[in-house]
């Protein structure tokens, strides 16, 4: 008998596709990576709703690296068994990319139901700590979110609560007249 569920073979098998995608962009072009997913179960992940709310946060980060005037070019992205994924390519060091990363899932409105990975133009992915910033925290009770995840802390009816607070915020903010987002320059 299988030891895992079709579906869960789908899912890893397409963070393996992701994973070598994200390595052949970024091994030695000298440019940085970002790679953009979606930071929800899998069932939300995959639904078109939010397949469609996804590219309009995936647009507003890349507004957030024209506002800041890094120049960033969007390559051929990924849609499979585990949600979409969006692949950036930034003319600028690492670590500001991860700042600005870190500063967009944490202030955009909707901001925080995306995971923003980013690897220098070695490979060589740069994480929070590398910058001195604390854990992901998680969406339901802000401790770290890998201890919450690993231990399944939060029932089901809490995470789908907060999903959908995280989904009106995104689409409130969808609705209004296109302006160009700041974050807060004090925390660089």
């Amino acid at each position: 008998p299988p030891l895992m569920s079709p579906e869960l073979l789908q899912v890893l098998e397409a963070r393996e596709a992701r994973w070598q995608r994200r390595l052949a962009l970024a091994q030695g072009r000298g440019r940085t990576l970002v790679t953009v997913t979606l930071c929800l179960p899998v069932a939300y992940r995959t639904a078109p709703e939010f397949l469609t709310l996804a590219e309009g946060l995936f647009a507003r980060l890349e507004g957030l690296f024209l506002a800041q005037e890094i120049p960033c070019r969007r390559e051929e992205p990924l849609n499979g068994a585990d949600g979409p994924a969006l692949f950036l390519t930034a003319q600028a060091p690492a670590q500001q990319v991860k700042r600005l990363c870190v500063e967009a899932e944490e202030r955009l409105p909707g901001g925080r139901m995306l995971d923003i990975d980013v690897m220098d133009g070695e490979g060589t992915p740069v994480d929070r700590s590398a910058l001195g910033l604390p854990p992901r925290r998680c969406f339901v009770c802000q401790q770290p979110a890998a201890a919450c995840v690993a231990r399944k802390i939060h029932t089901r009816e809490e995470i789908d609560a907060q999903v959908e607070a995280l989904r009106r915020a995104a689409l409130k903010n969808a609705v209004r007249p296109a302006a160009p987002v700041v974050l807060d320059q004090t925390r660089r």
